[in-house]
């Protein structure tokens, strides 16, 4: 009789071992992580842990909060990541080579690879100026291309705002829990100029429940385990 519950605490435990799979996933976004495409419209992907984070830059017609999104060029460095607006004039020159609102607003778009992905943090490695920024975190079709979407837009497609101020650097911001597959951090429109390179994107990802084959398993072992109990007491 002991024999048999052992064995079927056994095979319980390892028909549940499977949901108990959540955990964080940080992704480091600075010059010595990941890989880039180059030109306007390119995108940098990240890898952790077999995740994958693409991060994509847009930049709009003015910088008054109210110009529609186009396609910016995505640049790396030692503190994180900035933006080419598509003017490029006065794009590679510090300190308008980072993520800023001057000339122009500029955002990174970031995208998971994880259904149910939780966004919960974001770090900035370098700033100029002021440090203001937003983020907004929603869901959308994977590829989503933002070009002629408006910051005025975004509440309407779901996303949902956070507003930070003064952020330093290397330290963690908090987001909660917002699950999406997306977060656009972007300065936060006010009078100051601000300057800022991303650096890192923390999140969670989502428990996983049991696979329909490992229930099915789970039933049959059960189904044996209970056929030999009444064996063995008729």
């Amino acid at each position: 009789m002991k024999q048999l519950i052992t064995t079927g605490i056994i095979t319980l435990s390892i028909g549940l071992a499977g949901p108990v799979l959540a955990g964080p996933v940080d992704w480091e976004t600075d010059s010595s992580h990941g890989t880039c495409t180059s030109g306007i419209g390119n995108a940098c992907t990240f890898d952790e842990y077999g995740y994958t984070l693409t991060a994509r830059a847009y930049s709009t017609t003015n910088n008054s909060g109210s110009g529609a999104f186009e396609k910016a060029t995505l640049t790396r460095y030692s503190g994180g990541l900035g933006v080419r607006n598509p003017d490029q004039g006065n794009e590679g020159g510090s300190p308008h080579h980072a993520l800023d609102d001057n000339g122009r607003d500029e955002m990174i778009v970031f995208e998971n690879n994880v259904s149910g992905y939780s966004f919960t943090g974001f770090e900035i490695g370098w700033k100029s100026n002021d440090s203001d920024i937003s983020a907004w975190v929603g869901t959308l079709a994977n590829g989503f291309d933002f070009t002629g979407t408006r910051f005025s837009d975004l509440a309407g497609l779901g996303f949902t705002l956070s507003n930070f101020s003064n952020v330093p650097t290397n330290t963690t911001q908090s987001l909660g829990s917002n699950v999406g597959n997306y977060l656009i951090l972007a300065p936060r429109a006010d009078s100051n100029s601000e300057y800022v390179k991303i650096s890192g994107v923390s999140g969670s990802t989502p428990t996983q429940v049991p696979e329909p084959g490992m229930l099915a398993l789970f039933g049959i072992a059960l189904v044996g385990f209970c056929a030999n109990m009444r064996r063995r007491v008729s």
